[in-house]
């Protein structure tokens, strides 16, 4: 059996302001085996990419950041402040949202893969824009010797995305985090890159980190899965038990926003009523309970921990969905017509319009 490769412990992230602190990041634990993947999915704001960066030493020097991770059982954070050099880029990589800003425009694509295999590695020039080609035609880029002789704005946006892959895959890493690496591309070049990442982890052995705001992309694709809100786990479980047996609402609402190939193509999206909350100082309670249909007066003033659901299943809530308490609240709150928190429950039943493209006149 694979053993925890990552390991987060209660880790947090502030960033101090004018306005106060921001606390980004609260208290967000949990383990990753060797070889698997771990979906982290929450809207804007949530805290995802603010993790990923803590976990790469990505953070400006300004930020206050507690808890301790470790990686393969060493001390992430004592490596950081120890200013080790083949670690990040080596060991843990990254792959973030724009491909165009990881990559050197003015530099061309084979010498922008070679650099860190020369740094890290100590190879050649010679070696490394030779593994810099193996490396693009392991990536799915047609003519990789064409491709090394490019610049960035050359590429389309798909193999701008598979140069930064080749690139964070170069040194052989055993944890690769991929931060929304799909968001600036259309819907099947999308899938292209995600089958890509898929493949290679599988084929390497390596670990994964799937950062995404929809659920929809992690469902085949992860082991486990970990919903964020507001700087914190709301719910954490293996993929298929979270959509079997979801247990927070903010999970729920997630998957109601997921378009689904089954229903009526005139089928109405149901939206989340609100916006997540400006993470300054964040009031007693539970963060979501604004946003909630499940709120009861607790929810005002008591922030909820995770507790178990069940073998490796966790959620912070204290109406969860599918339980008598959370059924009962849910019917209190339908029956008075708001929340515990003043949220009007014909919010819930106002649905996005879905755009007709029939053209006018009928079929054409």
């Amino acid at each position: 059996m694979a053993g925890t490769l990552l390991r987060v412990e209660d880790l947090k992230v502030g960033f101090r302001t004018e306005q106060g602190l921001v606390r980004a990041v609260d208290g967000v634990s949990f383990d990753l085996e060797a070889g698997q993947t771990l979906g982290v999915v929450g809207e804007s704001g949530s805290g995802k990419t603010v993790t990923a960066k803590a976990l790469m030493n990505l953070l400006p020097s300004y930020a206050q950041v507690e808890g301790t991770v470790s990686f393969d059982n060493r001390d992430v954070f004592a490596m950081a402040a120890n200013r080790e050099k083949h670690f990040w880029g080596v060991e843990m990589t990254m792959v973030f949202q724009d491909p165009m800003t990881s990559l050197n425009p003015v530099k061309k694509v084979g010498e922008q893969i070679a650099e860190s295999l020369r740094i890290h590695l100590k190879k050649s020039r010679r070696e490394a824009l030779a593994e810099a080609g193996d490396l693009l035609e392991q990536v799915g880029i047609p003519e990789p010797g064409k491709r090394l002789t490019q610049y960035p704005h050359e590429l389309s946006g798909g193999l701008r995305q598979r140069v930064v892959i080749a690139m964070a895959l170069a040194c052989g890493p055993r944890l690769l985090i991929a931060d929304e690496p799909t968001t600036a591309l259309d819907v099947t070049v999308q899938k292209h890159i995600l089958d890509l990442l898929d493949d290679l982890r599988r084929e390497r052995g390596m670990a994964m980190i799937l950062i995404t705001h929809d659920l929809g992309v992690v469902k085949g694709r992860a082991d486990e899965i970990m919903v964020m809100y507001a700087g914190h786990t709301m719910e954490e479980a293996p993929t298929a038990t979270l959509f079997a047996e979801m247990r927070h609402p903010y999970t729920e609402a997630l998957l109601e926003t997921i378009p689904k190939i089954d229903t009526p193509s005139h089928t109405r999206l149901v939206p989340i009523p609100g916006r997540p909350p400006e993470v300054i100082e964040i009031p007693d309670g539970c963060p979501f309970a604004p946003r909630c249909r499940y709120s009861i007066s607790r929810c005002l003033t008591d922030r909820p921990g995770l507790t178990s659901q069940g073998l490796g299943h966790t959620c912070a809530c204290h109406a969860p969905v599918g339980t008598s308490s959370g059924m009962e609240a849910r019917a209190a709150n339908e029956s008075a017509g708001t929340t515990a928190a003043g949220l009007d429950m014909a919010q819930f039943t106002r649905k996005v319009p879905v755009i007709d493209l029939a053209p006018p006149g009928g079929e054409g």
